[in-house]
This record gives C-alpha cells, sequence and structure tokens, in this order.
C-alpha cells in the first residue's frame, strides 16, 4: 500500500516538474516537443518504476533499467540537451540558475527520493 500511496505523489508530482521546465523555457522560445519529450520521459519512470516494484518484482532489476532510462532523459535535458541550451542561449542568469538548479534537484533529489519513501 505504501508503494502504491508513493505512486499517487509521483503521478503528480514528476511531470509537474517535468512541465516546469517548459513554462520557465518557454519565454525564450521553448517547443512544445520538449514538453512532450519531459513528460515522455517521466511516464517511462512512472510506469516501469511501478511494475518494477509491484507486478513484475522477480525481474525488478529489468524495469530498473527502464526506469532510469527515464530518470537519464529528464536529467539529460535538464544538463546537455535542449533545455540546457535554451537557457544558455538565453544569456539570461536568473533563467540559466533556476534551470540549474531543476536539473540539480532532479539529480540529487530524485536519486535518493525513492530510497526515502
Amino acid at each position: 500500500c505504501a508503494q502504491f500511496l508513493s505512486y499517487i505523489d509521483w503521478i503528480l508530482t514528476v511531470p509537474l516538474m517535468c512541465v516546469e521546465f517548459y513554462l520557465i523555457l518557454r519565454a525564450v522560445g521553448a517547443k512544445q516537443i520538449l514538453l512532450w519529450k519531459m513528460i515522455g520521459y517521466s511516464l517511462i519512470m512512472l510506469i516501469f518504476g511501478y511494475l518494477g516494484e509491484t507486478v513484475f518484482r522477480s525481474q525488478s532489476v529489468l524495469f530498473g533499467v527502464l526506469f532510469t532510462v527515464g530518470y537519464v532523459g529528464i536529467v539529460y535535458e535538464a544538463w546537455f540537451g535542449s533545455a540546457k541550451k535554451l537557457a544558455v542561449n538565453s544569456n539570461d542568469p536568473k533563467l540559466l540558475g533556476a534551470i540549474k538548479a531543476l536539473g540539480w534537484f532532479v539529480l540529487a533529489g530524485w536519486a535518493i527520493y525513492p530510497s526515502l519513501a
């Protein structure tokens, strides 16, 4: 039951974090494709994470790897991908700082959060 409740929380917070990247960068030209990529990555994380922890426990390593694909996709976008490039090209230090903070939150916060749940 605790796993289910964690995923109820994550189904709201993870996509919202991804939407936040898009909304912050929309003013400097972010296209909707960034939004859909980030939401897609978050769905990969949530679906494979949930299935690996609840339905296919004997194959949890495989589902953990698939979960990680989504996580790495989001981290990549924040640190090296189009989200980072838009922030750098904006020449706005506050925007760059915001994207960097979000990147750190995803990298560090999400890396330890599952172990706390």
